[in-house]
């Protein structure tokens, strides 16, 4: 599949991989940051932003998409940085390719099976009020934005969160599309939650080709404490710090403060 990017900067690569819901669009202003010194690719992963639909959603296909575009651009050797789904993706792709990678940042997502965990920590129900919400709506009924903001009122509580699912309407024609293809995601939701885990990994772990930073919102509860131990077995060199009072958009709500941490990062392993 041939995924839309955004580029800008030069310098060393840096690929950026948004999480669900995200693309590449909600990732330009930390990739200004970053372009004095970096040549940063932003991704629309599959069934997300510009890039195409398909009825399948998983990890090993979006493996084979990112493997398909590092070939494209004749990418040989990158810093790689993934937010929540984009963060699993990151860390499959780097294990299934450690020749391409320079260095790893995952923020806010452990290698771990999220369906194990208590739901309410990752709001399960949230993403599945979401999706189901997406799914049914027919959006031909409504004439403006603001019509859509006042149907998602209910299913999505959250202001700060139904403004960036809003962000996925795109004009097509006359008509209001939705740029996530969000019964697909619906239905791949258990396996976007639960692969991606240590156990997944066990053939190949520890893992310490190439330096990684995890990064965590205190607000967020995808990332514990306890999953520190997690984390060190598959990575037993990987660097663990926390953003205060950030939730799992950590970089949206704080993007100064991210930067910086990914710059000091790459700066020691540069």
């Amino acid at each position: 599949m041939n995924l839309f990017y955004r580029e800008t900067g030069e310098g060393l690569p840096l690929v950026i991989l948004h999480g669900l819901y995200g693309s590449s669009d909600n990732w330009m202003s930390i990739a200004r940051m970053l372009a004095h010194r970096y040549r940063v690719i932003s991704v629309d992963l599959r069934n997300h932003g510009q890039s195409p639909h398909d009825p399948v959603h998983t990890y090993q296909a979006m493996v084979t998409d990112l493997a398909w575009l590092f070939h494209e651009l004749e990418l040989e050797k990158v810093h790689l940085v993934g937010h929540s789904m984009g963060g699993k993706l990151a860390m499959a792709f780097a294990a299934d390719y450690p020749e391409k990678i320079r260095s790893l940042a995952v923020a806010d997502i452990a290698p771990k099976n999220y369906l194990l965990t208590p739901a309410s920590d990752i709001q399960i129900d949230l993403h599945n009020r979401i999706l189901e919400a997406l799914s049914r709506m027919d959006l031909s009924v409504f004439s403006s934005r603001k019509e859509i903001e006042r149907e998602l009122e209910q299913p999505i509580p959250e202001r700060m969160i139904r403004m960036f699912i809003l962000k996925n309407l795109k004009k097509s024609g006359k008509d209001l599309v939705w740029k996530v293809n969000a019964p697909v995601l619906l239905k791949s939701l258990p396996h976007i939650l639960g692969s991606v885990n240590v156990d997944e990994y066990r053939d190949r772990i520890p893992i310490t080709v190439y330096p990684v930073l995890f990064v965590r919102g205190t607000l967020s509860g995808y990332i514990k404490p306890g999953d520190e131990s997690l984390i060190r077995e598959m990575y037993p060199d990987a660097r663990i710090v926390s953003m205060e009072n950030a939730s799992h958009f950590l970089h949206a709500e704080q993007p100064e403060q991210f930067a910086a941490l990914l710059k000091e990062f790459l700066n020691k392993v540069c």
